[in-house]
C-alpha cells in the first residue's frame, strides 16, 4: 500500500533513471555509501520503515536532488508527513516551517494601549457558554463604564434574565466584577483578548466561528475588497504577516467610550485556497 514518503521516494528514484530499487541501490554504491542494507532500502520503498535523518540526507544526494530545490523539499515534506501524520503536519509543522520561508518587513501596527490578556481555557469556555454571554463579554470588554443587566439586555436586544446569567458567568470567569448595586464592569476593559490556540475543527473554535458568523450576518457591509490570484502557496505565506499587521493596526481606531458614530465593527482577513492548478 505504501506511505506518502515511500511513494515520493519511488517517484524520484524512477525520475533519476533507475527503473528498479535494486538498480538504484547498487548503482549508488550500495551499503558502503548509503549506510543501509538493500533489504532496508526496499522496505523504505514499500512503506515499511522510514530512514533516519542522516540516511534521508544520503538518499537526497543519491537521487541527485538540490537540497534547496522543490524536489528535495517535496521529499523532506513527505518524510515529515509520514513521520508525524498528515493532520499534525498540516496544523503544527507546516505553519511553523512556512513562517520561516523569508521574513518580510512588516508595516508598523498600532499596539493596543492597554496591552493584551491571554484567556485561560476555562475563561474562554465560560465566555462562549452561550451566544448571549459572548455578546455581553464583547460589550463589557470594549467599554469602561458600568452596566446593569437591563442596560445590556436593551443594547444587545436579549432578555434580561439572559443578561443576568451572562454577567454572573463572566464574573465567575474573572472577566468582570461588581461595580455597585446591580452594576458590573469589565476587568479587562480595552485590552486585546488573546484566545487559546485551537486546531481547525476543534468544537470550541467552531463555536466561536459560529458566534462571529452570526454577528457578521446581522451586520451591514461598510467596505469590501476581494481578489482572486494564482500564486505559489509557499510564497503567499510570506504575505500573511503583512495581513496580520494591517489587521492589528485597526486596534488604533478602537475606543472604549461612546461617541456619535461608535459601533462594533468586524474586521476580517481571509485567504482561501480555491483550486490547485
Amino acid at each position: 500500500m505504501g506511505t506518502i514518503f515511500s511513494k515520493t521516494l519511488t517517484k524520484f528514484r524512477k525520475e533519476a533513471g533507475s527503473p528498479t530499487a535494486y538498480r538504484f541501490y547498487h548503482d549508488n554504491g550500495g551499503g558502503p555509501v548509503l549506510k543501509m542494507t538493500y533489504g532496508k532500502y526496499l522496505r523504505m520503498e514499500q512503506g515499511g520503515i522510514l530512514p533516519v535523518p542522516e540516511r534521508l540526507q544520503k538518499l537526497i544526494v543519491a537521487l541527485r536532488l538540490d537540497f534547496g530545490g522543490p524536489q528535495a523539499y517535496e521529499l523532506i515534506t513527505s518524510w515529515l508527513k509520514t513521520k508525524a501524520g498528515e493532520d499534525a503536519y498540516t496544523h503544527i509543522l507546516a505553519p511553523a516551517l512556512s513562517s520561516r520561508q523569508g521574513t518580510p518587513v512588516l508595516v508598523p501596527a498600532s499596539p493596543c494601549p492597554d496591552g493584551t490578556h491571554s484567556l485561560t481555557a476555562e475563561q474562554f469556555r465560560l465566555m462562549l457558554s452561550s451566544f448571549d454571554t459572548y455578546k455581553c463579554a464583547l460589550v463589557l470588554n470594549n467599554d469602561t463604564g458600568a452596566w446593569s443587566a437591563a442596560e445590556l439586555a436593551a443594547a444587545l436586544k436579549i432578555k434580561k434574565p439572559a443578561a443576568e446569567r451572562s454577567l454572573k458567568l463572566l464574573t465567575k470567569a474573572g472577566l468582570a466584577r461588581k461595580a455597585g448595586k446591580g452594576l458590573y464592569r469589565s476587568l479587562l476593559s480595552g485590552k486585546t483578548l488573546e484566545y487559546p490556540q485551537l486546531p481547525v475543527g476543534h468544537p470550541v473554535k467552531e463555536k466561536l466561528d459560529g458566534y462571529v458568523g452570526k454577528l457578521e450576518t446581522s451586520g451591514s457591509l461598510l467596505y469590501q475588497r476581494d481578489g482572486v490570484i494564482r500564486a505559489d502557496a509557499a510564497k503567499l505565506r510570506g504575505f500573511f504577516p503583512f495581513l496580520e499587521a494591517n489587521l492589528s493596526s485597526a486596534r488604533g481606531c478602537a475606543v472604549t467610550g461612546k461617541t456619535e458614530r461608535s459601533a462594533f465593527f468586524s474586521v476580517t482577513g481571509k485567504v482561501l485556497r480555491l483550486l490547485d492548478f
